[in-house]
């Protein structure tokens, strides 16, 4: 079950990003699924996975709205929980990518989202062996403290969850520009994994977790530890590009690294955490081993970068693996 928020994303290709009050060329346009449940749900669907996919969030009754709904139907999503409200609009995100670079940037309305609560979602109708919530931030309401629980939403459905014996799992990815660790500490508490990014564990923890301009694990593991001191559950998973490592409340620790797509088969950058999430939950919800998950999840992120959109690159997981899955690379290499 992935709750959050589910919005349209339009996607812009420009030939550079501009300085403030400066210009840019349009080089193509397209439009696609957004948000992270909705990638993350896409991402399943499409690497036709064994076990249901369930919405839950809200949408309005507009031209966005009915493109999200009819998105999760075309995929087999179940959407009884992904409210339809009328008179409202659905969120939306632009995101400009860069054609040299692949890299993007977004810029979100929230919509209808933004007044997405903790009672909207109905657990004990679904019963989910993992709940998904992304991403915390970007989830308005149910960001808030909610006088009745004496908690935030999402606190208190992390809570729920967790007592009805659901795995839960939580993302960040915070829209405004003024955040700090401790706006998620009570929920972080609370849950039992954190998908996180390479930039965001930065700049959450203050730690710096590259070294010459590359992703280093160790550094990375040391930036895991503080998710894990703040009261993390079971295991923090960094996701930075070509490289992942997942560190777990009894140490253990397992890195992966990934090839590097040549520039001629990458597309953008859209969604491509939110890939490597599907690869990596696929793997959790089977219960296979920490490291297949990791490398689960680059190869289906790589698969997403293909594509300008976060969802059209990606294969059936077998076709992931056999396409992108990662390089064998020596120990020796690693440390270097």
């Amino acid at each position: 079950m992935a709750v959050g928020t589910f919005v349209i994303d339009y996607h812009k290709v420009i030939d550079h990003y501009p300085d403030q009050r400066g210009s840019a060329t349009v080089k193509g346009e397209l439009v696609s699924n957004g948000g992270a449940p909705f990638n993350l749900l896409l991402a399943l669907s499409k690497l036709k996975v064994d076990f249901p996919l369930v919405a839950a969030g809200k949408v309005g009754r507009d031209l966005d709205g009915t493109m999200v709904l009819d998105d999760c139907a075309k995929h087999g999503i179940e959407t009884t929980q992904l409210q339809g409200i009328e008179g409202s609009s659905t969120g939306y995100t632009d995101v400009f990518t860069v054609e040299t670079s692949g890299r993007h940037t977004c810029f979100h309305y929230s919509g209808i989202g933004d007044t997405f609560r903790r009672r909207d979602v109905k657990l004990r109708a679904v019963a989910p062996k993992i709940l998904f919530l992304g991403s915390l931030g970007a989830l308005g309401k149910m960001d808030q403290y909610q006088r009745d629980f004496g908690r935030r939403g999402a606190t208190q459905l992390i809570r729920d969850a967790r007592k009805q014996g659901i795995t839960t799992v939580i993302e960040i990815s915070p829209t405004t520009c003024r955040f700090e660790i401790e706006d998620y500490l009570e929920t972080i508490k609370e849950a039992d994994y954190l998908l996180i990014n390479d930039r965001l564990t930065e700049r959450l923890t203050k730690t710096e977790v590259s070294a010459e301009g590359q992703f280093d694990p160790e550094l990375g593991r040391h930036a895991a530890q503080q998710f894990l001191d703040h009261g993390l559950r079971k295991a923090v998973i960094i996701h930075a590009g070509v490289s992942a490592i997942y560190l777990d409340t009894e140490g253990n620790f397992a890195e992966e690294f990934s090839q590097r797509l040549p520039p001629r088969q990458r597309a953008g950058s859209a969604g491509v955490d939110h890939a490597f999430g599907a690869g990596f939950l696929e793997g959790l919800y089977h219960n296979k081993p920490p490291d297949l998950c990791l490398a689960q999840g680059l190869a289906v992120a790589n698969a997403c970068r293909t594509h300008l959109t976060p969802s059209e690159g990606i294969l059936p997981l077998a076709d992931c693996l056999r396409s992108f899955s990662p390089q064998v690379i020596p120990a020796s290499a690693k440390s270097a």
